[in-house]
Parts: structure tokens; sequence; C-alpha cells
């Protein structure tokens, strides 16, 4: 098989497990810093590889989320679900979740 076989066949098996390749722009400090997390999160078993690394941030980072959702509750002025609730239509008035506390949710 030719090298180039062999990528079509890794890209079609990639394809077929749902993986989608996302490309990301690093400036010097940020890829120097993605380096040292990578080695240094790695620990005796060596260091995470990009990928790696970066998909174990969005694993922690989904269950954080899930478990600051699960503890929201729900909007004091329709009743529905947060974080959507009343969509952010008292948003400014003091009791408006959005308004109070929707940063929590951001990084």
């Amino acid at each position: 098989m030719t090298p180039a076989e062999r990528k079509q066949k890794s890209r079609a098996a990639a394809k077929a497990a749902g993986i989608v390749r996302v490309e990301v722009s690093l400036g010097i400090n940020e890829s120097n810093r993605l380096d040292e997390l990578c080695k240094t999160r790695g620990g005796v078993r060596g260091p995470y590889s990009a990928d790696e690394y970066l998909t174990l941030l969005i694993h922690r980072d989904w269950q954080k989320l899930q478990s600051q959702l699960a503890e929201l509750g729900t909007c004091n002025h329709c009743g529905d679900p947060l974080p959507e609730g009343c969509k952010g239509l008292f948003k400014g008035a003091g009791t408006c979740w959005h308004t109070t506390e929707a940063k929590a949710l951001e990084l």
C-alpha cells in the first residue's frame, strides 16, 4: 500500500468514527504554555500530545458545565429552566439571573 493510500484509509476511518479535525492558531506565548501544560500535566507517564491535552480539557470543562447547569434552577420571572429562562427579557433588572449570575458560566 502506498503512503497516499494509507493516508486515504486513515482519513476514511477517522471520518467513519466521527472524528472532527480542528486547526488552532497559537501565538508563541500560547504555544509555549501548551507545551509546558502537556509536559507537566502528563506527569510520570510522559507529556500529553496537544490533541490529548485539549481533548481532556474539553471533557473536564464539559463535566464542570454540566454540574453548574444542574445547580441553576429556574427563572424567577417565567419559571423556565436556566440558563435560557426568559432569554434575558428582564436583563438589567436586579432580580434577573442574566443580570446577576450569568457570568458564572463564562470562562
